[in-house]
């Protein structure tokens, strides 16, 4: 997705920086600045977990910023299933501006899992686990208990199904197992 907020219009002084500073909205990351910056330094950085970016572009002469402005974002993978709009902000030379996107609904996730009810409510147990799947990949593995999810407990498959409803495919989850007496937290990827 791209936004394109709205941002003041003037040509840059020669003898300090542009400074524009981007807060992504919630749920999202930005992926990247797509500036043209001709006739100047530009210094793009985005934070690592992309919440974040600045951008400084240093002109040797008068110059005026390309226009639109945009900024490549993408939903998180935990963002919610059924979409909606939020808002984070676009500054550029000290003036502030919403910067909102619309995050469309997203596909719900899944695992390619086969369990069964522990007895006496003690979680959700795994049996068999194909190969070549998130869960695979995770290290799920036949015989492991599944007694919570993202920190939500799962005493049965009915809390198993409840804790993974209204998130998306591609979202990463910790799921709390028992393996051999152990607890062990793995990160398993939902799939479509």
């Amino acid at each position: 997705m791209s936004a394109t907020p709205a941002a003041p219009h003037h040509p840059d002084p020669p003898d300090r920086p542009a400074f524009t500073r981007v807060q992504a909205p919630p749920y999202t990351h930005i992926t990247g600045i797509p500036i043209d910056c001709s006739g100047a330094n530009c210094a793009i950085s985005i934070a690592a977990d992309g919440k974040s970016a600045t951008v400084t572009i240093t002109a040797g002469r008068p110059m005026t910023s390309s226009r639109p402005f945009n900024v490549s974002l993408a939903a998180d993978a935990n963002a919610p299933l059924a979409g909606g709009q939020y808002s984070g902000t676009f500054t550029y030379d000290y003036s502030t501006v919403p910067l909102t996107v619309n995050i469309t609904a997203g596909a719900p996730g899944n695992l390619l899992l086969a369990t069964t009810n522990a007895p006496n409510n003690g979680g959700v147990v795994v049996y068999s686990v194909p190969p070549n799947t998130s869960s695979a990949n995770a290290g799920l593995q036949p015989g492991d208990i599944i007694t919570a999810i993202d920190g939500q407990p799962t005493p049965n498959i009915g809390a198993y199904y409840q804790a993974l409803n209204n998130r998306r495919a591609g979202a990463t989850v910790p799921f709390t197992i028992q393996r051999g007496g152990q607890t062990i937290t793995l990160q398993v990827t939902l799939e479509n």
